[in-house]
C-alpha cells in the first residue's frame, strides 16, 4: 500500500480522482507516516532498553533515624532499583538486635529485643516484584504509642530479601539410597532503624579505657566507650597526632558508630 501511494503522488500524470478519493488518500498517507514515526520510536526506545548496562540491584536508604514524638505516627519510604535485565522478587521482613561490647550485632525475632522498634513497625508491601530496570517503593509506617513506651530509645532492622525459586535436584545415580544436595544462592539488604524520641536530652557518652597497645605488626590504640544517657548516641572517634619536635599534627582516620542505651559499651 505503501508503495502504491508514493507512486501516485510522485507520478507525472494527471490522474482525476473524486474529491473523497483524494482526501481518502491524503488520509492514509498521514497516518502511515504518523504510523511510521511511532513504530521507529518504539523500536529505538527498545533498543535503548536492551543496551541497558546491569548495574545490580540497589536499596536506599542504608538505614533510618527517627525522631517521633510520643503518639506520633508517620510514614517512609524505602526505593528498590532493579537495574538488571532480569526479574527479582524481594520479602521484606523485620527483626530485633542486640549488640556487644565490641559493636557486633546479633538478630532476634521481631517484638523480642528489650528495645524492640519492630513493634511499632509496618512495611507495605511486604513482598514486591520488579521487572528488569524497574523501581518499586516500600511503605514504612512507625507507630510510637503514647505512653511511658514511647518515651524510650528503640532500634530494630529492616530485611529485604531475594526470593529464588528452587530448583528440582537430578538423582545422577537413579536409585532411591542417593542424597542430593543442592546451593540456592541468594542476597539481602539490611536497613537499621533507630527511633530516638525528642524527650531524650541525656547522650553522654564516657570514655572508660584508654590504652596504647602493641600488636603483632604494629601498635594499635584501645578506646572502650560507654553510654552513660538514657537515647542513642550515634558518635564518630578521631586522634589527632602531634610531634612534640615539629608541631606537626596528623588525623587518624574517623571512625563513626552508634551507640545505643544503657548498659551498653563499646571498644574502637
Amino acid at each position: 500500500m505503501v508503495l502504491n501511494i508514493i507512486c501516485l503522488f510522485g507520478t507525472d500524470k494527471i490522474i482525476k480522482m473524486p474529491l473523497k478519493t483524494k482526501l481518502s488518500l491524503r488520509l492514509v498517507s498521514i497516518l502511515l507516516l504518523i504510523s511510521a514515526h511511532f513504530t521507529y520510536g518504539q523500536d529505538k526506545s527498545n533498543k535503548n532498553n536492551s543496551a541497558r548496562k546491569s548495574t545490580g540491584v540497589s536499596v536506599a536508604p542504608a538505614h533510618f533515624h527517627f525522631n517521633q514524638k510520643p503518639g506520633e505516627v508517620r510514614t517512609y519510604d524505602i526505593t528498590v532499583n532493579n537495574n538488571t535485565s532480569f526479574q527479582n522478587q524481594f520479602n521484606v521482613n523485620m527483626y530485633d538486635f542486640n549488640m556487644n561490647g565490641k559493636g557486633k550485632s546479633s538478630f532476634l525475632p521481631a517484638g523480642d529485643g528489650k528495645y524492640s522498634l519492630s513493634k511499632w513497625l509496618n512495611v507495605s508491601p511486604s513482598f514486591i516484584e520488579l521487572k528488569p530496570f524497574e523501581t518499586k517503593l516500600i511503605k514504612v509506617t512507625v507507630s510510637v504509642p503514647n505512653d511511658t513506651d514511647g518515651d524510650k530509645a528503640a532500634w530494630s532492622i529492616l530485611m529485604v530479601e531475594q526470593v529464588a525459586p528452587r530448583k528440582s535436584l537430578d538423582n545422577v545415580n537413579g536409585n532411591d539410597n542417593t542424597i542430593a544436595l543442592g546451593v540456592v544462592p541468594t542476597y539481602a539488604f539490611g536497613i537499621f532503624a533507630y527511633q530516638n524520641p525528642p524527650n531524650v536530652t541525656d547522650n553522654r557518652i564516657e570514655f572508660t579505657d584508654f590504652q596504647l597497645k602493641s600488636g603483632k605488626a604494629a601498635k594499635f590504640l584501645h578506646l572502650e566507650v560507654q553510654n552513660t544517657g538514657d537515647g542513642i548516641a550515634y558518635c564518630t572517634s578521631y586522634i589527632d597526632l602531634t610531634n612534640l619536635d615539629t608541631g606537626v599534627q596528623q588525623r587518624l582516620k574517623a571512625v563513626s558508630y552508634t551507640h545505643l542505651t544503657l548498659p551498653t559499651k563499646r571498644i574502637v
